[in-house]
């Protein structure tokens, strides 16, 4: 049986299609993997170099955006105690702001977190509360569902 050129080409795209395909879902950072900053916390060495996600809260009085560079830096916490300085060299998103829960995609820039617990992030989004605010100061009422929100979030990525 003999081949004519559409039936090379077509096995060819074909057999280069798979080869990506495969490739792709091999690669180590295919899928980023979201971990508590608890997690991070406990085992540092393990994220040395690895692509992953993580949320928190931005913390008050901590953002500063430089759009010169562009560079945004900020603080995130878990309220439980572990802090991240965040870099991220884009703009910010519409939505961000203090106050306000940030999942955050990136590496660690040094595995001693007592030393240096900076996150260069890749990738920054915007959790927003399903809360409806009125007029009234509910501050503390939406930080505490951003927190069960962000809690709930961790379960169901598991």
């Amino acid at each position: 049986m003999k081949l004519n050129a559409g039936q090379v080409a077509a096995a060819t795209l074909i057999l280069g299609s798979i080869g990506l395909i495969v490739y792709q879902a091999t690669r180590d950072e295919s899928s980023v993997t979201f971990f508590t900053p608890e997690e991070v916390y406990a085992s540092p060495a393990e994220f040395e170099g690895r692509l992953f996600r993580v949320s928190g809260l931005v913390l008050g009085g901590t953002r500063q955006w430089n759009a010169e560079l562009p560079e945004l830096r900020f603080r995130m916490t878990d309220l439980k105690g572990h802090e991240f300085k965040v870099i991220y060299n884009q703009p910010p998103p519409d939505l961000f702001k203090e106050g306000q829960g940030v999942i955050v995609e990136g590496r660690l820039t040094s595995e001693k977190l007592s030393q240096d617990n900076t996150i260069r992030a890749t990738k920054l989004m915007v959790k927003h509360s399903e809360v409806y605010d009125t007029e009234q100061d509910h501050s503390k009422l939406r930080e505490a569902k951003l927190l069960d929100s962000i809690q709930l979030e961790e379960k169901t990525l598991r």
